[in-house]
């Protein structure tokens, strides 16, 4: 954790071995230094306590029970006295137990180990770093083949070059003749390579600078080539370019943040605290563990034994040497992330063994599971369902769950005004649902935005802000056009709602984050609240017209409505002067909704045909001078002097009620807008 201008933050990056040492190490009352795990012992099979200098060891990680060491002494940890806050006979502080879920351990590797996410995952860094094939470097990490001059700046004996074989040492029979064990061991070094050592020392003698200029050049180059014509090689080129890209990128980041390539392989490796991967005893006695303190046990199994090859090198083939490397370096990858390189590694009942990489990902890992999605105050959860009668910004937030999240808001603002005495009255107040409460909290969620969230929050648009009102049920209503952006149905989708307290919170929340301000994509600016599914399906049959069109007859009016169609009966469509009309006619059912209908309009309308001169069907003369002239969808009524005074349009009611609800929304909007550009009124300070 990184304190920076009063503002922490976590910043997750390689760790060089001083580093990943001093998260461990410490120095004792007594002036030794522990940190170092060399057993891979967990808890004595007797006594159930921890192993010295093992996985579990109190000297390293901390006490188990607060105050009291490994020998059982007890020593209250409030006493400041220097030479009583250590146990001289084991060497165990009386220090807080607690300071085992972060005291760290390390393991000092035998060899240089390739971290395998820096080399398997996609794309490989080592890889593009190296500018060398995945296959190439897998086959010199896991002792497959060997690496000739690995440092190219000294002199050598041999004259090999580039990757060989085990098999091809020819050389390994002849040389040892003029090399003492030590020298002939320093010749080796020097000369051959494998495993992570040879990967290390390549990282180590890369210039980053070099290659960020070397990939621009050839970027250059490549780009200013004009097109072969040929698809397949244009694709080529392409992809040469992205790669040069990615490696002028990872190369600068590298700049920046300084650190080292060759801390992608491991020299050190860090162990975590023993709380994190505990080890719990049960009733019958039996002891159930992590499956990381077996990866781990194996691994300091394989280091240790590869200790031991290397200190008597004199005695030991040179081929079981690099066997035991490859061990080695098989068993940190599985801790790392196991069945990365194929079978993982599997327990006596062929069970996989859960590795670093499988705690930590997924939507039960510790990130998200234990850090992203722990329960917070101030926050609800429910189901969400439809609520289309509701605006864009509005959302509805039941009673239950309401007067749970705003009610500190509302015993505030019940003893403010003077409604309860006391927290305590209020309380009550608030328990027994008193009316006045509610009316309360409609006063406070009226001016106060809610935050609704849907895991996982994988973009800007997975939190937005609502205006909440008092609905009735358990459930959470939403409007479905704001489905999309949380990328949520209504089938059983559960979403969390959180209040934002502070002033800048609100502020922010009503400003940025409210849904109708949140209509584009801030990825692709491509529209996000459109409608689809049962909404589009909804409008087609709200807006779909009777087949017959202005030829329809009465026939299409219901039969119940006698005394309507005794009306109409001399005109086989009815005429209507507004929306009103045509609606109170609907809600009385004398009309169908798909019923055609002529709906008079305004003068000022422009009639757009599809030919230019359209014939009308049918002219009606009036015998006061006036006529109409009646076309497919439209008609129009002139008077005397062959003037314009009326047009009636074709239509259905189903349109009317459409055209009618997108009026009000312009205005609506229309009218917002007026008020939001209405100029500030002036302040006398």
């Amino acid at each position: 954790m990184i304190h920076q201008e009063r503002h922490q933050h976590l910043r997750i990056e390689l760790a060089s071995p001083e580093q990943i040492r001093s998260w461990a190490e410490r120095t004792l009352p007594n002036g030794e230094i522990v940190g170092r795990v060399t057993k891979p012992y967990t808890l004595h099979y007797k006594t159930h306590k921890p192993e010295k200098d093992g996985l579990f060891c109190e000297r390293i990680f901390g006490p188990i029970k607060s105050g009291i060491c490994a020998c059982g002494k007890y020593q209250g940890i409030e006493n400041k006295k220097e030479y009583s806050r250590f146990c001289e006979q084991c060497g165990v502080e009386f220090i807080d137990s607690r300071v085992r879920r972060y005291q760290m351990g390390y393991i000092q590797l035998a060899c240089p180990v390739t971290h395998v996410w820096y080399l398997k995952r996609l794309p490989s860094y080592i890889a593009n770093l190296l500018a060398k094939p995945l296959k190439e470097l897998e086959s010199l990490v896991y002792c497959d083949l060997f690496l000739a001059r690995p440092v190219s700046n000294k002199p050598v004996l041999l004259k090999l070059r580039g990757l060989f074989k085990y098999e091809d040492q020819s050389w390994r029979e002849i040389f040892p003749r003029f090399f003492s064990p030590r020298g002939f061991e320093a010749f080796r070094n020097r000369e051959i390579a494998t495993g992570g050592d040879a990967i290390k020392k390549q990282l180590t003698n890369l210039d980053l600078q070099i290659i960020m200029n070397c990939a621009y050049t050839e970027w250059i180059k490549l780009a200013e080539q004009e097109s072969t014509g040929n698809e397949w090689e244009d694709r080529k080129i392409q992809r040469r370019k992205d790669l040069l890209v990615r490696r002028i990128k990872l190369a600068k980041q590298f700049l920046r943040t300084n650190i080292k390539p060759e801390w992608m392989v491991l020299s050190v490796l860090p162990v975590l605290p023993p709380e994190l991967r505990p080890m719990i005893e049960l009733n019958e006695g039996e002891l159930i563990t992590s499956d990381l303190n077996e990866l781990y046990r194996r691994v300091i199994y394989r280091n240790n034994t590869l200790i031991d090859f290397l200190a008597r090198s004199g005695s030991t083939p040179g081929g079981l040497v690099v066997c035991q490397t490859r061990l080695v370096q098989e068993a940190v990858d599985a801790l790392i992330d196991n069945g990365i390189r194929g079978q993982p590694m599997r327990d006596s009942h062929n069970r996989p063994y859960k590795s670093f990489s499988d705690v930590i990902e997924g939507k039960e890992g510790r990130f998200r599971e234990n850090l992203l999605g722990k329960r917070v105050d101030y926050s609800g959860r429910s189901v969400i369902v439809v609520g289309p009668s509701l605006p864009l910004h509005q959302c509805g937030l039941p009673r239950e769950m309401a007067i749970e999240l705003f009610q500190a808001f509302v015993i505030r603002g019940l003893i403010g005004r003077r409604l309860a005495p006391n927290l305590r009255a209020a309380k009550s107040m608030i328990q027994n649902k008193e009316p006045i409460v509610w009316k309360v909290l409609q006063e406070v969620m009226r001016g106060h935005p809610v935050l609704l969230n849907r895991a996982p929050t994988l973009h800007r648009l997975g939190i937005q802000a609502f205006q909440p009102i008092l609905i009735g049920g358990r459930a959470i209503r939403l409007h479905p056009l704001v489905c999309v952006g949380f990328n949520a149905d209504l089938d059983g989708d559960q979403m969390a709602v959180h209040i934002p307290l502070s002033l800048e919170a609100q502020a922010e929340a009503r400003l940025l984050m409210l849904s109708h301000t949140n209509l584009l994509s801030p990825a692709t600016g491509d529209p996000v609240s459109v409608p689809s599914q049962d909404m589009l399906l909804g409008l087609y049959i709200l807006t779909i017209e009777n087949h017959q069109g202005i030829y329809g007859n009465r026939e299409n009016l219901p039969k119940s409505n006698c005394s309507y169609r005794s009306k109409v009966s001399s005109k086989k469509i009815p005429y209507f002067y507004g929306y009103d009309n045509v609606v109170g006619v609907r809600e009385q059912k004398k009309i169908s909704l798909h019923s055609p209908l002529w709906l008079r309009w305004g003068t000022n309308l422009r009639v757009i045909t599809s030919r230019n001169r359209e014939k009308p069907i049918e002219v009606q003369y009036d015998p006061l001078g006036t006529s109409s002239q009646i076309y497919e969808h439209y008609q129009l009524v002139r008077n005397k002097e062959e003037k314009i005074f009326g047009i009636y349009v074709c239509t259905t009611v189903g349109r009317v009620i459409f055209n009618q609800q997108i009026e009000e929304a312009i205005q609506g909007t229309l009218k917002a807008s007026r008020h939001r550009d209405r100029p500030l009124p002036a302040v006398i300070i």
